[in-house]
This record gives C-alpha cells, structure tokens and sequence, in this order.
C-alpha cells in the first residue's frame, strides 16, 4: 500500500471497487493514513459489506473468546458497536452483498434491521446472517437468544437474488410479498413451519436452490415448487417420522442428510425430471418412495448400515430403469450382493465397513455397459462381468500380513486405466497380470512400504516392460528405505512411455536410479516429474491431501539427473 501513497483519482470506479473488494475492513480502514482520497473513495465504492472477527478486530481470535464468556461478552458488544457505526457513515450508494458471520442475538436486533433495511435499500443482491453461537468456526457455547428476523424487512425487494439465514427466529408476516427474484434460500438452525414454507414457495417464484440445513420441524412437511431445481435437506433430526412430501415438476438433484444415528424421514417425491438423489443415513426409510425416482440416473448412498441386497438394492434396480451411476460409500454389507443393470455406466463401492474374522462375501457385478469400476474397503469375493470396463480403482487392504489382494484385477484385460494400492509383495504378481493387458494405457500405483523393508524401484521397470503400450506412469511410495541400487538394469526399453510422475519419496538414490533408467531407455518421454507430496486418489473423487514429510531438494534431483534429459523430455521439479 506505501507505493501507492500518491496515487490519486486517475484509476477508474471499477477498478478501484474491485482492489477494495479484496480488502478486510480494518485494512480499508489503514489505507485512510496513505491516501485522503482512497479514504473517501472506498466509503463509496466498497460494495461487499463483509462483517467477520477478522475484518473487525486485529487482536481477537474464537479460541480466546471461547475461553473467557466476558471477554466474549464484551468483543460481541464492540463488534455491534463498530457495525452500527460503519454503516451509519457509509455514504456508498449501491450494496451488492452483505455478509455477517459473528454469534449475535436478540439484543442486537435493531443494529441488524439497520443493516439489512440498508442493504436492501442499496440493492443487495446476497445476505448472508450467519449467527449461531454453536458453528464449527466459532464453538461457542453461550446462551444467546434467537434473533428474529421479519420478512418485512424484504417486503417489495426485487434485487436480492441470495439469501442465508442461520440460527434465526423466522417470522413470515401474512400479508409479505418480496423475494421475487430469489434463486437461492439457505435456512440453517432453523425451526421450519409449513405455514411459513408455503409462504416462502408462494412469493419465491424464481427459486432454484433451497437448503435445509440442521433444522427442526415438528411437523409433516410439503415442499411445493415449480421452479425449484436443486434441493437439499442435510442433518434434520427425524422426531415422530415427520413425512416429507416433494412436488416439484422441474427438480433436477436431491441431497437428504438424514441426522446421525436415525432412520430417515418417510419421503414422498414427485420429481419427475429428478436426475440425481443422494441419501445418507443409517437405514432408509421403508416409506421412501423408489418409484419417485424412475428417471434417476445417478445415486449415491453413503454410511447405511442396513443389508443392502434384501431390500435396497433390488427396489433400486427395479424401479431406477435409467439409473448409469451408482455409489455406496461407508456402508456395511452384511451378505451377498449382486449388482446387475445394463444400464449402469459408473459403479463405486469405497471405504466399506466390515466386521473382524467374518469370510469375505461374495459381490457379483453383471453389467455390459459399465466402463468405470472403483472398490475400497476390506476382502470380497468378486465376479465381475462387464466387457466395457475401461477404467478401474483398486484398494483392498486387509490386514498387515496379507494387506493387499489384486481382486478381480487379473480378469480385466481390457482396461485402459488402472490405479491401485498395493505393497512391493504385489508387485511380482502385477508383472504376470500385466503381461496379459494389450490396452493399459495409464497406471497409477500408491506403495506403502510400512511393512516392506526396501522398495524395489527396478521392480516397476518389469511392469513397464511387459506393458509396452502404456502412455502414462504415476508412482506415489510412502515410507521407502534408502538403499543403493546397482546402476544399470539390462535389457529395459520401453517405446510408448510419454509422461511419468514420481511422488513421495522421490529424493532416494532408489528414485532417482529408475528416472535415469527411464531417461535413458523410454525413447518418447516427453515429460517426468517429481514431487514431495505422497497425493493420491482414494475414490469417490477424492484425493489424500498429501503430506510433505519427506526431505525434499530440488537441486539434489537437478544436478543428478540434468545430463540424462535429452530431445523432447522435460523434467519439471515441483
């Protein structure tokens, strides 16, 4: 900011809002020292109102205000005295959002109506209220009373388009007619009345997303929309099995979250262009109305501990005729199971829950047009039929002395990516399989050697040459021992190889050994790369976050391997 101590009126409005969007308020507030004129710009321009511990104190944080209710008391009193402050000296003439994320409450109501009056006033197009004293950021256990917000406060509003209500006392007057414009509605510890739904649905004509998020409702529910496209009803206590009834003609995804440890809401849905449902709960309810969903093409079913061959999954290959894309992720499986569909394009069953010394059980998969497959989770007996299958993700891990079992891996020769965890002991058994695989394409191994006493680098120059058509390489190996390899491997080559990615411990003569090996010998490698991070998939889209604990030099790997890299090649070290 000091090298813009001069700077006077030349930059454009625009420009000018878009640096002060970027700045906390007590920076905006800092900049008054350097420049009069940025001091009267940015109370014009400052168009995001962003109200947060952050931007309003510099010496605060939540885990000090979590230890001590009175400094609590007294930051929460300083942070509505500078909020009331600054509005009552913002001399902008547009407000695009307002944000406010601070434990506030009743006593606090007239700062808060001054806010948002002003805002709307200033044609806000997003409000965000979050105020619990309980969320994940803050933790703060107080006795707060419930804010109640009016929605007259909205009354005759045509600007606002966001809206995010948290840990409020919602009161909808009779007579209300705003929201015209809203496409998307966040309630969040809430409790939920159908008066005021009905309300809501019947004022909020453009509505596309809503969200129902830890709320309480004692009562049946109908939500009832003919605009709604996107809804979301996560971690709602069921009470007395409290039915959700869904009418909503234009609905295109559903997301129930039901509250841990209960079984679902009894759900009734009339969505007829409803084309992905995601449940997560314990057990579905027996009321869940499957024949609601028969143009689903994608479902997700997480953490159900119910058998899923006796009842769910047949209801939900019999009445889903479209469904292509199916995951089951954190449930138990208690029995057989058997998956059969032609329709189904995509199945993922990851991160299973078992029980210790139970045989494995037995997963049939009979699916002709599937072409992307992914299991984690401990030891099963498959069979799997599916002459399209292109794609594959492999983990079972079982226990330290048997960890990792290929699975159904050796009868796939026709898959094009591969990528798998798997132990230095596999690797022997990955050559034999592998020399049966003509289409291989990409491979991606994650080796844990934790219990492996070296890793055998060269041991991956076998694989490589018994898969001659493979284009792409990515080694992630966690753990590995230094060990000093000898220099030369006799006889690899490999002529398709085109880009390979080293993770983890990549700073070991043992890695840097096999890049020379591929330098030399892998006469298209257009690309190698190291890195640190032992980052990997794990299903479900998902990625480890990747820890960097490994020693790592750059111009370790550089001076080492510099005078290999030759042509076309590059090396990049990250």
């Amino acid at each position: 900011m000091k090298r813009f101590k001069n700077l006077n009126s030349d930059l454009p409005d625009s420009i000018l809002s878009y640096i002060f969007s970027k700045l906390s308020l007590k920076d905006l507030v800092k900049i008054s020292t350097l420049s009069k004129h940025w001091f009267r710009e940015w109370r014009l321009l400052k168009t995001d109102l962003n109200f947060d511990l952050d931007n309003m104190f510099d010496c605060y944080t939540f885990e000090e205000l979590r230890e001590d209710v009175q400094l609590f008391q007294r930051v929460q009193s300083q942070f509505a005295t500078r909020l009331d402050r600054f509005m009552l000296h913002y001399q902008g003439d547009v407000i695009s959002s307002v944000r406010v994320k601070f434990p506030l409450g009743y006593e606090h109501s007239d700062v808060i109506d001054k806010l948002i009056s002003q805002g709307i006033a200033k044609g806000a197009k997003r409000i965000e209220l979050l105020i619990s004293d309980s969320t994940k950021d803050t933790n703060i256990d107080m006795d707060i009373d419930k804010y109640e917000f009016s929605f007259t406060l909205l009354s005759n509003t045509d600007s606002l388009m966001y809206l995010h209500l948290q840990r409020c006392r919602i009161v909808t007057p009779i007579d209300f007619s705003g929201l015209k414009n809203l496409r998307t509605l966040v309630l969040h510890l809430v409790d939920v009345e159908q008066d005021m739904l009905q309300g809501l649905f019947s004022n909020c004509i453009h509505l596309v997303d809503f969200t129902l998020d830890n709320c309480s409702f004692l009562s049946d529910l109908k939500i009832i929309s003919p605009t709604l496209s996107h809804l979301n009803i996560v971690k709602c206590e069921v009470f007395d099995d409290e039915n959700i009834d869904i009418i909503a003609p234009n609905l295109l995804s559903f997301e129930y979250y039901c509250y841990s440890g209960c079984i679902g809401h009894p759900l009734n849905i009339k969505a007829p262009m409803l084309s992905h449902f995601s449940y997560r709960g314990i057990e579905i309810s027996t009321f869940v109305g499957f024949s609601g969903l028969k143009n689903v093409t994608t479902i997700a079913l997480y953490k159900l501990s119910e058998c899923l061959q006796t009842r769910v999954l047949p209801l939900l290959f019999k009445e889903c005729l479209q469904l292509k894309d199916v995951t089951i992720k954190n449930c138990v499986i208690r029995s057989e199971m058997t998956i059969t569909n032609p329709k189904l394009r995509h199945l993922k069953i990851v991160d299973l829950g078992g029980y210790v010394n139970v045989p494995p059980y037995k997963i049939t998969i009979e699916a002709f047009n599937l072409s992307s497959f992914e299991y984690s989770g401990p030891k099963r007996i498959f069979y799997v039929t599916a002459p399209s299958l292109l794609k594959v993700f492999w983990n079972e891990a079982v226990s330290e002395k048997n960890r990792y079992s290929l699975g159904p891996i050796p009868t796939l020769h026709h898959i094009e990516n591969l990528a798998m965890t798997t132990s230095h002991s596999q690797i022997k058994k990955l050559k034999m399989v592998f020399g049966q695989f003509q289409n291989l394409r990409g491979l991606e191994l994650f080796i844990d050697e934790a219990h492996d006493p070296i890793i055998g680098y060269f041991s991956i120059l076998d694989i490589l040459m018994v898969s001659q058509r493979l284009q792409k390489l990515s080694l992630t190996v966690r753990n590995s021992r230094v060990v000093r390899l000898k220099r030369e491997y006799a006889g690899f080559f490999h002529s398709d190889l085109k880009y390979v990615e080293l993770n983890g411990c990549v700073c070991t003569i043992n890695a840097i050994e096999f890049a020379r090996q591929l330098l030399r010998n892998a006469n298209s490698l257009k690309k190698i790369t190291f890195g640190s991070l032992d980052k990997f998939y794990i299903g479900a889209g998902r990625w480890t976050t990747g820890s960097n604990s490994y020693w790592f030099e750059r111009n370790f790997i550089h001076e080492r391997l510099k005078d290999e890299v030759k042509g076309q090649c590059k090396l990049v070290i990250l």
